[in-house]
């Protein structure tokens, strides 16, 4: 019984160090999104930080609530990408087991 524990928590110890290391992977990954015929822009980390919004001078002439929209809809388009490579990178070290759970 104690030597399926033992080997229970030097899975639970791998399983921990991976999970830092794909941490580390998904802040170093940019994913984009685009919205309004790529007239605007966002980028973001693999863990779901924006770095950078690109808006072409063209896109600012029109009302704001069109700017808004494109906003939006990129920055969705931008947090899918980027919680489907999370999901994919945690796939590999949890077997599936964060299928289904928000936030993964």
């Amino acid at each position: 019984m104690f030597g399926n524990m033992k080997e229970m928590l030097k899975q639970a110890q791998q399983m921990k160090s991976q999970m830092k290391q794909v941490k580390k992977e998904l802040e170093r990954i940019e994913v984009e999104g685009s919205a309004a015929n790529n007239q605007c822009k966002v980028i973001m980390t693999g863990d779901m930080k924006v770095t950078n919004v690109k808006i072409d001078e063209t896109l600012l002439s029109s009302e704001a609530y069109v700017i808004e929209n494109a906003i939006k809809v990129a920055t969705n388009k931008a947090l899918e990408e980027a919680k489907d490579v999370s999901a994919k990178k945690l796939k590999g070290i949890t077997g599936g087991l964060t299928d289904g759970l928000p936030g993964f």
